[in-house]
């Protein structure tokens, strides 16, 4: 498309004081997300949670299964279709008030953060993590505190995007909304540059789930999505968290210039999406 991807402001997530900054950063940017989320990415995202979940090696059916970063409810329905009931979990409240009723298997709700889950230790039997445990400084954390909170036998499936997960309506978004004045916020340099690269491969996911109480394996799965046109990719990139909060603010006219200029840049015959991710299938351990 001929344009730069802009540059954001760096950050260090390495202590204590640094993890808690970035958790609170990037809660307070799925806070003010909400909606958006449903209105684009959740087309993406509902077959990714579905794939994830029909990767559990026991069934789920029958099961109260904890949905951690939850959002606007991809893998709730997932869960719910495949029989489990579901208690939802997400740092942003806005995205639990976003939770689509649909959800009808939803039994409760609670804002909570993934790393400090508060529940008491075997109490659940299955917990979901469809792209909330990349969000982790630590993803580590994550799987500690699922084989801690899980009874014996419950699966644990986690997903996150693969080192090479890439597609050209990324680029145009950010392109066009910088030329609005758009800039990354600390969090997200973060998250690009230094945190979601822990899950990114079959490897570094792996080392991460290999905890005390919990056995599984990673593999990548590569998901087509031949329906989605030009506008579609356009607002799915739209509505990520990263950058829906700017254009709601910004209000609706620089919302319209930024997706029809992200749709010049992007082109008529744009590649089609497939996403790739980096599936965990676990259970934890007696």
């Amino acid at each position: 498309m001929g344009r730069p991807r802009p540059g954001g402001r760096g950050v260090a997530v390495s202590s204590a004081d640094d993890h808690r900054a970035f958790v609170a950063a990037v809660g307070r940017a799925y806070e003010a997300t909400g909606e958006e989320w449903s209105s684009g990415p959740a087309r993406i995202y509902d077959r990714l949670a579905e794939a994830l979940v029909a990767a559990s090696p026991v069934p789920v059916a029958g099961r109260t299964v904890l949905d951690v970063g939850a959002g606007t409810g991809a893998a709730s329905l997932a869960l719910g279709a495949a029989g489990a009931r579901v208690v939802a979990l997400d740092l942003a409240p806005a995205m639990l008030r976003a939770h689509r009723q649909a959800v009808a298997a939803r039994v409760g709700a609670v804002a909570a953060e993934a790393t400090a889950l508060p529940l008491a230790a075997g109490s659940v039997e299955g917990l979901v993590a469809a792209f909330s445990f990349n969000h982790l400084p630590v993803p580590a954390a994550g799987f500690r505190e699922a084989a801690r909170v899980g009874v014996p036998g419950a699966p644990v499936l986690v997903a996150a995007y693969a080192e090479d997960d890439d597609h050209p309506a990324k680029r145009a978004v950010d392109a066009s909304a910088a030329a609005e004045g758009w800039r990354p916020e600390a969090w997200c340099d973060a998250m690009r540059s230094q945190v979601t690269a822990h899950l990114s491969t079959v490897e570094g996911m792996r080392s991460s789930a290999d905890v005390p109480g919990l056995v599984g394996d990673a593999t990548v799965h590569r998901i087509d999505f031949p329906e989605i046109d030009p506008a579609a990719m356009i607002g799915w990139r739209m509505g990520m968290a990263h950058v829906a909060p700017f254009l709601a603010a910004a209000g609706p006219e620089v919302r319209r210039r930024v997706a029809q200029r992200a749709l010049t840049w992007l082109g008529p015959h744009p590649p089609p999406v497939l996403r790739s991710i980096v599936v965990y299938a676990g259970v934890v351990m007696g």
